[in-house]
């Protein structure tokens, strides 16, 4: 089950985010300033699929209670489990409308005020809110229904307990929309918020018998669940075995989480020591009052010359070692995962970001992840499809939250997009996407991914680096910024009303009005947007996906009015040719000519 798209009503700082989408490539970014909604974004979807509920803070003042609505693509092999006591009629009509719908759902979390639990002051409903489904399963409803188990004869019957009168497990159950969805709810990703203060890895913790197993107890519990879980290391196997088995089994599992924590953590500590990860059983002596005999769990993070507690290492050292333990272990959720960080890695310093950015990145082809940042070390140039600007509508700290999707983040204002722009111009030595020479300035990211597909479509030599302006009102700022840094760069604009005005505005202030000069650096592509390239029937088999559409516009302006996301299309058109999928071949002649022509007229003005 793959989460889409959001939405969220009324939840603390959020009046109607309107849709957002999760990234496709499982990792999504949230940035802006403080106080401007992300830690409620987060908030409200842990609450939409954790079982966690809501409280009065959650709840905007005079405004109908919160709902947040989940896009996701499921299949019906994910959910017929939950109906096993549901008629084949209408199995078979949910599976017609899966396939129907290609999978795709809308679940809906809504919560109202409890009537019928003092101590809960709100109860939360599931449901999918589509007239089809609906009228799919009460349509495939028997008008006669159906025997669960053969009747016993009468004289054999017996007398029934009061336990078996309450027993339904052969009762038939009509299958409806709640019941759909309160399924997805029981299949739906686990959403984890890393909360560092539970997730701290202990100097310490107890090993308890509960219900006839061992199991631990103590401050820190969930970072020692995980990292027994990374290690591979059954407690109860542990403890029962001989003084031999315990180490051999310490030894493997310790050796296993350290392998593992060293891909990702790339710091020192001096000159060349790494930090190594150890775990070590003991037992009470007689002074502990109490406690004698008993068992517990010691934990080291060493760097190869001392053996220190977790809490005797720095706090982002202790930081980074929990989040890796938390977001590895929650790997082996079969349902998969979502995990939401509030500013990872905050106390880090820059190098050691990195090394959490390539940790989610990692992982992220397994789970989806959703993180908020203030740092620019945090946000990948080339990746900016992944961010979702956050900000408020006013200048008051009450005003709503808005949520600026990928495609349109260069309305975002400067301050909530500062991370961004800090990492456009951070650190140029080490930048692998802003070179020397053969910068090609672009609009926006539509055009990044298609420009970086028509290049590997042509298999053209020329080196081209093609940086997207997050917007055309922000071309000319950033071909001013490269002449001041000394950066050779060419720019190439839509041929709109607003690619030509900033065409005109470059060749005015930048090159003196000559035409002739500025078009040595300046291009105008053609059409009123880059999807224009692509000839009609293409765009809609290839990157709509739908050879049913009917539109007679250019393929940008029904992307425009169709609402769909730029980026988005953009991206999967990329990662088709990025992975073979899609050849040049495939394309239609006057598509081929397009590309063509566009590839060799950026490439003339490349060095």
């Amino acid at each position: 089950m793959k989460l889409t798209d959001f939405r969220i009503l009324n939840f603390r700082s959020i009046k109607d985010s309107g849709w957002c989408s999760f990234s496709a490539d499982g990792t999504t970014v949230l940035i802006g300033q403080n106080e401007s909604g992300k830690t409620s974004i987060l908030a409200a979807l842990e609450k939409s699929f954790n079982g966690i509920n809501l409280e009065d803070d959650d709840v905007r003042a005079g405004e109908p209670l919160p709902r947040v609505i989940i896009r996701l693509i499921t299949s019906f092999n994910e959910l017929e489990n939950s109906f096993s006591n549901s008629p084949k009629e209408q199995l078979d009509a949910l599976e017609k409308y899966l396939t129907k719908t290609k999978g795709r759902l809308e679940f809906s979390k809504s919560w109202v005020r409890s009537t019928t639990n003092k101590d809960q002051r709100y109860e939360d409903i599931d449901s999918i809110e589509d007239p089809l489904l609906a009228e799919m399963l009460n349509k495939n409803w028997p008008a006669s229904k159906p025997v669960p188990r053969k009747e016993k004869p009468e004289e054999e019957e017996e007398e029934k307990t009061s336990d078996e009168e309450g027993d339904d497990s052969g009762k038939i159950i009509q299958l409806t929309a709640e019941l759909v969805a309160n399924a997805v709810y029981t299949e739906a990703p686990l959403t984890v918020l890393f909360d560092e203060k539970t997730g701290l890895l202990p100097n310490s913790i107890d090993v308890v018998v509960k219900d006839g197993s061992y199991t631990l107890s103590g401050e820190g519990e969930t970072a020692a669940e995980n990292y027994l879980e990374i290690a591979g290391i059954n407690l109860q196997e542990l403890i029962d075995g001989d003084a031999r088995a315990r180490e051999s089994i310490l030894h493997r599992g310790n050796q296993k989480v350290t392998s593992d924590f060293t891909t990702f953590w790339s710091q020192t500590i001096g000159k060349k020591d790494r930090l190594l990860l150890k775990c070590d059983l003991r037992f009470y002596g007689q002074d502990a009052s109490g406690k004698s005999g008993k068992p517990y769990l010691v934990f080291w993070i060493s760097d190869g010359q001392n053996h220190l507690y977790p809490k005797q290492r720095s706090s982002g050292v202790r930081w980074f070692v929990s989040f890796y333990l938390q977001l590895k272990s929650s790997d082996e959720y079969s349902s998969g995962t979502l995990f939401l960080l509030d500013e990872p890695g905050a106390n880090l310093h820059a190098k050691a970001q990195d090394d959490v950015l390539k940790l989610i990145n990692r992982l992220s082809d397994k789970k989806q992840i959703m993180y908020s940042t203030h740092s620019a070390h945090m946000i990948e140039y080339d990746k900016l499809y992944r961010v979702l600007a956050v900000q408020r509508e006013g200048d008051l700290d009450d005003t709503p939250t808005v949520i600026i999707h990928a495609h349109r983040i260069g309305g975002a204002s400067r301050d909530t997009l500062s991370p961004v722009l800090t990492a456009m111009g951070a650190d140029f030595s080490q930048q692998t996407v802003i070179k020397k020479h053969n910068n090609v300035i672009l609009e926006e990211m539509s055009g990044f991914y298609y420009l970086k597909a028509f290049w590997k479509l042509l298999s053209e030599e020329k080196e081209a680096h093609f940086i997207a302006a997050t917007g055309a009102n922000n071309v000319e700022s950033l071909a001013n910024m490269f002449v001041g840094w000394g950066l050779d760069f060419i720019v190439a604009v839509d041929d709109d009303p607003t690619g030509r005005a900033v065409y005109n505005s470059i060749k005015r202030h930048m090159f003196a009005d000559d035409e002739s000069l500025a078009q040595s650096k300046l291009l105008k592509i053609g059409g009123k947007g880059i999807e224009d390239i692509l000839d009609i029937s293409d765009f809609k088999s290839i990157v709509l996906n739908d050879t049913t559409l009917s539109y007679k516009c250019e393929n940008s302006q029904y992307v425009k009015d169709a609402q769909k996301s730029k980026t988005m299309l953009a991206y999967q058109f990329w990662i088709k040719v990025s992975d073979g999928t899609l050849k040049l071949k495939k394309l239609s002649p006057q598509s081929q000519e397009k590309i063509t022509k566009l590839v060799e007229e950026i490439s003339s003005r490349l060095l």
